[in-house]
């Protein structure tokens, strides 16, 4: 891509994101999921597993299964099955792409589509606040320690854009709205504890700072098959917006070893 094309796409998406409502995401480009972090191989096996991994494994046994709960529509939930390897069969890997849930704070009951970017903003008096959850499934049962991460790809092969700052808080959910329940600021709010002390994510000055491609580390969890974050630009830092497009080489994942 041209840097006369990268700047003009930059400055929409500021444009973009100095309105009330999220980005258009729908008019960014798109890479496929299936682009890998490198030291790792997209496969997708006759035998269940599908995904990044450092070795083949589709001559592994057949993996079990397990559903998690998806939101299909702006106030439904509908089923969506995903692989979990067993115990004996668990690799190390990694997953990217989470679910994006928007929150909108100002109207704690709307509830709209899943999304795929990754937004938040602080209100500055002629802007609502943005807020988002972050939903991962597929990890591995038998998976012993799991790290969350975020990765930015070459400057070439992204779209990131930070106003102002980009201190995100980053806190784990006990818990999601159960299936039917739209997902809302207002549904999620019983499952943040008050008491957790958020860990952050800076993504200030990242999208200015390094024209390479950047691995970052949030912090250790405890592994689960579905973990649940919330976002927010954390307001003792002052205003500021993120805008990253997520793919196979941006965004948030986790990373995790048996």
């Amino acid at each position: 891509m041209s840097s006369i094309l990268r700047t003009a796409t930059s400055l929409a998406c500021l444009a973009a994101v100095a309105l009330a409502g999220p980005i258009n995401a729908g008019s960014l480009s798109r890479r496929e999921w299936t682009d890998c972090p490198t030291g790792k191989v997209f496969y997708a096996c006759a035998n269940g597993y599908r995904g990044c991994f450092e070795k083949d494994p589709c001559a592994l046994p057949p993996v079990a299964t397990t559903s998690l709960a998806i939101p299909a529509t702006p106030t439904t939930v509908g089923a969506a099955v995903t692989t979990t390897p067993a115990a004996s069969t668990c690799q190390s890997g990694s997953i990217w792409q989470p679910t994006m849930y928007n929150l909108y704070p100002a109207q704690p009951d709307l509830s709209v589509s899943p999304v795929t970017y990754l937004q938040v903003q602080a209100s500055n008096g002629t802007q609502p606040s943005l807020e988002q959850v972050a939903a991962f499934s597929g990890i591995p049962r038998s998976a012993k320690t799991c790290t969350l991460m975020w990765a930015q790809a070459a400057e070439s092969e992204r779209t990131f854009v930070v106003d102002g700052s980009g201190l995100t808080a980053i806190q784990p959910l006990s818990g999601f709205p159960a299936p039917g329940t739209p997902v809302s600021a207002n549904s999620v709010k019983p499952f943040v504890s008050g008491g957790a002390r958020p860990t952050h994510a800076d993504f200030t000055y990242w999208d200015k700072q390094s024209k390479d491609a950047v691995n970052h580390t949030v912090g250790a969890f405890a592994c689960a098959e579905a973990v649940y974050y919330k976002l927010s630009i954390d307001a003792a830092s002052g205003d500021g917006r993120v805008y990253l497009e997520q793919d196979g080489k941006n965004g948030l994942y986790v990373t995790y070893t048996c």
